[in-house]
């Protein structure tokens, strides 16, 4: 039963049971008031909770927008031709790119350096490089 049909009932049950007109309407007059009060209450923590609802909203949505930005980082990169530092946006399919202070074109290698242990192959650890390494090389 929710409250709109438990007030109807308790009001029912009122005019049923008390008698007297003049005591029935001030027992009426104060749930009345009684219950404006606590609608004004459940209105005002409604209102509370969207305004709070819609910072955490516009929270979440900076939030977001900032990752995705940050999803595209920029690298270090040395020229090996003039030594010049400069930055470019990360991006694998990039396979060289031209420096911005002597114009000389860097070939790009995106490889990890752990990938320059000179095994590139098919030995226990490795898929291809030919040599056939013994099991004490591969755990080193």
């Amino acid at each position: 039963m929710d409250l709109k049909d438990q007030f109807q009932k308790l009001m029912k049950d009122m005019e049923e049971n008390i008698k007297d007109e003049e005591d029935l309407k001030y027992v009426q007059n104060h749930i009345f008031a009684m219950m404006s009060d606590i609608l004004d209450k459940v209105d005002n923590l409604c209102n509370s909770n969207e305004i709070r609802i819609a910072k955490l909203e516009d929270k979440i949505d900076r939030m977001s927008k900032e990752l995705y930005l940050n999803d595209v980082y920029d690298i270090e990169v040395v020229c090996p031709y003039c030594n010049y530092e400069f930055e470019t946006e990360f991006d694998e399919n990039k396979k060289e790119i031209k420096c911005p202070e002597c114009n000389n074109i860097i070939e790009l290698d995106w490889s990890s350096e752990d990938d320059d242990d000179g095994c590139t192959g098919s030995c226990n650890s490795c898929p291809g490089c030919g040599d056939h390494h013994t099991e004490d090389e591969d755990d080193m």
